[in-house]
């Protein structure tokens, strides 16, 4: 029989700031993020530890850390495909497992798969908050979450983590897609 999920709501809806409750509202998992000459965004467990961080950089890739690991470039952890239009990031466990990450592009939702299964059953997804657009001003009916099958929770910290340095990058660009497009029509007019 196949365990239930567990489902992390992310209070509020932003990866660098933010609480991950489970469905207990119980704390898991704390973000910040940090502005000063470097921005940094920190990741804490229930017990307060730091268990990542990512110094953001506005021409290379971030650097991150793991654990007590030292730094690297999240592109070292997190390898995005190099085949154009294809949004899928992949990253190793401790153990030598592999994943990969779908739907990074701008307008998705993050899925994360595992070479154990031929990537083809999620084991983690994240599921955008749901409004009702009937009130005024709209209502949130369904909160941000991060769903986990028993097999992402083997790895939580990891899908956690990668998700959330992912989700940064990925609202980031959508942003500044959203904006170039916004230039572009008031520019035209």
């Amino acid at each position: 029989m196949a365990s239930s999920p567990v489902v992390l709501f992310l209070h509020p809806d932003n990866p660098c700031n933010t609480s991950l409750l489970d469905t207990d509202g119980n704390l898991l998992y704390t973000v910040n993020t940090e502005h000063g000459q470097h921005s940094s965004t920190y990741i804490r467990n229930d017990d307060e530890e730091v268990i990542a961080w990512s110094q953001w950089r506005d021409v290379l890739p971030d650097k991150v850390s793991i654990g007590a690991r030292p730094p690297i470039s999240v592109d070292d952890w997190l390898r995005k495909s190099i085949v154009p239009f294809v949004d899928e990031v992949k990253f190793e466990d401790d153990l030598g497992r592999k994943y990969k990450w779908k739907g990074w592009s701008s307008g998705s939702s993050l899925e994360l798969f595992t070479a154990e299964d031929g990537y083809k059953q999620p084991i983690a997804r994240f599921m955008k908050p749901r409004k009702d657009c009937s009130t005024t001003p709209p209502t949130t009916v369904a909160s941000a979450r991060l769903v986990l099958d028993s097999r992402a929770v083997e790895l939580r910290d990891t899908v956690v983590t990668s998700f959330l340095f992912l989700e940064k990058t990925r609202r980031i660009k959508e942003n500044s897609l959203r904006e170039f497009r916004v230039g572009i029509a008031n520019w035209s007019t």
